[in-house]
């Protein structure tokens, strides 16, 4: 058998060629959208070349990234649509970019695509050809075909890729162009329409309603809308907008910060905003304030006027948009027209007002118009220039009517001013006189303006006229004045030079620098300075510190305006400072300084208001001493039976346990009398027994107290001046004062040191620091060598209650009690102290007339076997059945009474011994019934019991006993009476 074999290869690639190429031409045919036409050639050639993919898409150089819309896939092939960045898949962008087709037949061997042949398979793309399309020299589409096994490319099916490539592009720009010329003939009818409805708007505002209108309409968007920018270029305003049926509406207030910084600095930089998608395109947070005002999509194009942006036209949807180039150029356009439409709308309304301003002006001043046609000689005046002229108003004037108004004597010249300036077109200017109809005389100011015709000659002069006769009769009065003003100033100067010589204020000329340049004589009289010694020197050099700064910026300032009343210091030749009140006054560039001295005010007003402080520290000394006094009295009231009763059962008690509690109680009772003396004491209410007292006596009594009390670690000195005379005072409250004062400095020396107690005679003079008269007084000191106080301390240290020993150990009474006693006793308290080196407390004491009287002891045990009647009066019920017991259990019969009244009935009826009443009562005080009682019984011995004497109430000859008082402190009183 014979066969005989053809090779047919070329003849298929043929056929297929024809058929692709027929099919192709029949398919674009009918396309008639770019895109279609895309799709539809890779779709005939990837059936045609049976490749797994094949595709069309823009090329963006820049971003090395290709834009594929639509891809025609083989069954089980994903589709490619959307942006594909080349660097993912190899280094073959850089021959497409050299306009050389890449052809790869196996992406695990070819060098520029073996480093990403997985992501090249995972696509689908094992081989590829990728054929550039190029418009202009540029790199600007690209035909694509992707198989997904490694696959042999022929040249023949590369030449009919690369027909393929040029039929596709060649039909897409013709498509392009077609779409571009009906997009551009739709475009300019929009525009021709809106130019047409906005013609007829007669503000802003109407044009922008139609042009956001009939844009809104034309792109099929949710809104559009146009905003006012504020000056600071953020905040911004849409007064109005379109928005489509279901949308709501944009009108309001916002800040481009709310809508991020990238879309708040495109818009400032007079970029248009373009977003297709907010979610997608912009950040979260950037997006949250489109989406929040349901804009999904947008155009805003911003408008800068002097480089700032002033306005904003934008369009919104309410879903993803892909905004075309041809929509944004037709809101560029309509944006651009319309805001120029508006500059020009809003010159013409300025131009109008302007125009009022100008009438509104012109009769404001009073002024009127004229105007000359000078080929008629004829023209017309204004209501008000006619008014000026004195003649009634007339639409027509000839050249005769307003000559014969001038005055005779300005005509000749008048006439001649006014040729020329026709002659020259200068403007013309003139002031004369007129002789009004009824006989007034007035002088005008007028002036003018030649105008010309097209061939250059004068044709009108038009101008104004008003009267100025009140200027030219000012004006002739003024000349008058000037004739005598060389006279004025001369006596003003001779005025002025008196002033400057006899004032006995300072007076300066400061120049802009600070420099002295002239100074009155008073600155001897007042500082001691001769005029040589300031001059040329520096104003503030003379100013105190801490005042210079505000008197030498007021100076400058001065140059501006006048400053009044500012105070500073000076200092004078002796080293002093005065007080001055300063005033000055511009001058031609230099200031005129007044300094008027108030150094004798300034200290009248310190001891005024140091005189005030006083009142009101004594004031409030006074009050608290007034509260204080009262709820130690209370206090009083209420330790008298407690204290009483504890007593009493303390010495009937034999059990060792009542014993040791009734011990406890009796001693925090006696604190309790303690802190109520102290309250006394601070309160200047404690009854004080006024007596000559020994110090020295006093002192080396209680040296062993002291030394006991301070501990080992304290060293006692005494140093008592041999001559020392005896004080007034009441030696209780002395002895509790040094105790006291001693306890503070040993808690001053927690780490021991040395106590000195000292007592001196001394000479106060006139005008010291205690406040006291001039004189001798007892100094009574207790220092010592402890940490000290700093300022802030000492000032507080006599306040009450005040203490720096913590909270429990310290009531803040001690040297408050010391200072109420020392004045109390008509002396005073002296305290000083340094920090590292101790404090010392002086009491300055009055000198005692007599020597101190010898103390009679009686003996407790005598006087519990007194007998005799007490009459026992108190209107407390506690205290008067506490006293009565004490009384019982020393021997005596008691008589009870609840008040004066009833005191008095018992005397009257029956006798007794001994009176011991209360003093503070209602109704009779203690002090009144005393008296009464001794006119029934004068022989009667009386006590008076109280917890708050009232020194200046009781008579100084009656013995008190002061609450609360234990038993053998009333026998000793009850028995020194008997």
């Amino acid at each position: 058998m014979f066969c005989e074999g053809f090779d047919v290869t070329e003849e298929r690639h043929a056929e297929t060629r024809h058929a692709a190429l027929a099919e192709l031409a029949d398919r674009l045919r009918e396309s008639e959208d770019p895109e279609q036409i895309a799709f539809a050639a890779a779709e005939t050639l990837g059936r045609a070349l049976g490749v797994s993919r094949a595709g069309y898409g823009t090329i963006d150089t820049a971003a090395e990234t290709i834009t594929i819309r639509r891809d025609f896939n083989q069954p089980g092939i994903r589709s490619l649509a959307g942006v594909l960045h080349f660097r993912d898949y190899g280094s073959y962008i850089d021959d497409l970019k050299a306009g050389r087709t890449v052809v790869v037949e196996d992406a695990d061997r070819d060098p520029r695509t073996a480093a990403n042949a997985a992501s090249l398979k995972a696509i689908s793309a094992h081989a590829f050809v990728n054929m550039p399309v190029t418009e202009q020299g540029g790199f600007v589409a690209l035909l694509f075909l992707n198989h997904d096994q490694p696959r042999f490319w022929s040249a023949l099916e590369l030449e009919l890729i690369r027909d393929f490539a040029e039929r596709t592009r060649a039909a897409v720009a013709r498509r392009q162009a077609e779409a571009a010329l009906r997009d551009n003939a739709a475009r300019l009818r929009f525009l021709d329409a809106l130019g047409t409805a906005t013609a007829r708007a007669g503000d802003a505002d109407a044009v922008m309603a139609i042009t956001t209108r009939m844009l809104g309409e034309h792109l099929g968007t949710a809104d559009c809308a146009y905003a006012d920018v504020d000056p600071g270029e953020d905040v911004f305003t849409i007064r109005g907008d379109w928005h489509a049926e279901g949308a709501k509406s944009m009108v309001g207030r916002y800040s481009l910060a709310e809508f991020g910084a990238h879309p708040a600095a495109t818009l400032r930089a007079g970029t248009p905003l373009i977003v297709s998608d907010t979610a997608a395109d912009l950040g979260a947070v950037e997006a949250r304030r489109f989406l929040e005002l349901g804009v999904r999509a947008t155009m805003c194009i911003p408008y800068l006027k002097e480089g700032r942006l002033t306005a904003l036209m934008s369009v919104t949807d309410v879903r993803p948009r892909v905004w075309t180039e041809e929509e944004l150029g037709m809101l560029r356009d309509a944006t651009e027209r319309s805001w120029a439409h508006i500059e020009r709308v809003r010159a013409e309304a300025a131009l109008r007002e302007s125009e009022q301003r100008l009438r509104i002006a012109i009769d404001g001043a009073r002024m009127g118009t004229w105007d000359w046609d000078l080929k008629t000689l004829q023209g017309s005046w204004s209501r008000r220039t006619a008014e000026i002229m004195g003649v009634a108003h007339v639409d027509t004037l000839t050249s005769e009517d307003g000559s014969r108004l001038v005055h005779p004597d300005d005509s000749g010249w008048l006439s001649e001013a006014l040729a020329h300036s026709i002659a020259t077109r200068e403007a013309f200017s003139a002031e004369y006189r007129i002789l009004r109809p009824d006989g007034a005389i007035r002088w005008i100011s007028s002036r003018g303006v030649v105008r010309c015709d097209d061939s250059g000659e004068p044709a009108r002069i038009t101008g104004t006229v008003r009267d100025v006769t009140d200027r030219r009769e000012a004006q002739e009065a003024l000349n008058a004045l000037n004739e005598t003003l060389e006279q004025q100033v001369a006596a003003r100067t001779a005025e002025r030079d008196r002033m400057w010589r006899l004032s006995g204020d300072l007076f300066l000329v400061v120049g802009k620098r600070l420099d002295i340049r002239a100074v009155n004589p008073a600155a001897f009289g007042l500082l001691g300075y001769p005029p040589d010694e300031v001059l040329g020197r520096r104003f503030d050099r003379f100013l105190h510190p801490d005042d210079r700064p505000k008197l030498a910026g007021a100076v400058r300032s001065a140059a501006s305006g006048p400053v009044r009343d500012l105070a500073a210091r000076v200092r004078a030749r002796d080293g002093g400072w005065r007080h001055f009140a300063w005033s000055a006054a511009p001058g031609a560039g230099e200031a005129y300084v007044i300094g008027r001295d108030v150094s004798d005010e300034v200290a009248r007003r310190e001891q005024l208001e140091q005189a005030q402080e006083a009142l009101r520290q004594a004031q409030k000394m006074e009050s608290l001493g007034q509260l204080t006094g009262g709820v130690a009295h209370d206090f009083n009231n209420l330790l008298t039976p407690i204290l009483g009763g504890l007593d009493l059962l303390q010495r009937s008690a034999t059990a060792e346990r009542e014993l040791r509690l009734i011990g406890a109680a009796l001693e925090s009772a006696e604190r309790a009398r303690v802190l109520v003396q102290r309250l006394l004491a601070f309160a200047r209410r404690q009854p004080l027994q006024l007596r000559s007292v020994d110090l020295r006596a006093l002192i080396d009594s209680m040296t062993g107290l002291i030394a006991s009390t301070s501990g080992p670690r304290i060293r006692l000195v005494t140093d008592i001046a041999p001559d020392l005379p005896p004080a007034l005072g009441d030696s209780n409250q002395l002895e509790m004062a040094i105790l006291n004062l001693s306890v503070n400095a040993r808690d001053a020396m927690p780490e021991g040191g040395q106590l000195t107690l000292s007592a001196a005679r001394v000479a106060i003079p006139a005008g010291h620091r205690s406040g006291l008269a001039s004189g001798d007084y007892i100094r009574l000191s207790v220092a010592d060598t402890g940490h000290g106080m700093d300022e802030a301390t000492l000032a507080r240290a006599v306040e009450p209650f005040f203490s720096t020993k913590g909270v429990g150990k310290g009531t803040g009474l001690g040297l408050s009690m010391v200072h109420g006693l020392a004045s109390q006793l008509g002396g005073a308290m002296l305290l000083s102290s340094k920090v590292g080196r101790g404090t010392a407390v002086k009491l300055v004491l009055p000198i005692a007339q007599s020597d101190p009287a010898p103390q009679r002891r009686v003996r407790v045990e005598a006087a519990r076997t007194a007998r005799g009647t007490v009459l026992l009066v108190d209107d407390e019920d506690r205290v008067r059945a506490a006293t009565r017991e004490m009384l019982a259990d020393l021997g005596y019969r008691v008589v009870e009474a609840h008040g004066a009244e009833e005191a008095l009935a018992y005397l009257a009826q029956a006798p007794a011994d001994f009176l011991v009443t209360d003093h503070l009562m209602p109704g009779m005080n203690g002090t009144d019934l005393a008296r009464r009682a001794r006119e029934y019984q004068p022989g009667i011995n009386i006590l008076i019991v109280s917890g708050y004497a009232e020194l200046d109430a009781v008579s100084p000859d009656l013995p008190r006993l002061a609450k609360p008082f234990r038993q053998d402190e009333l026998a000793a009183t009850l028995a020194r009476l008997a």
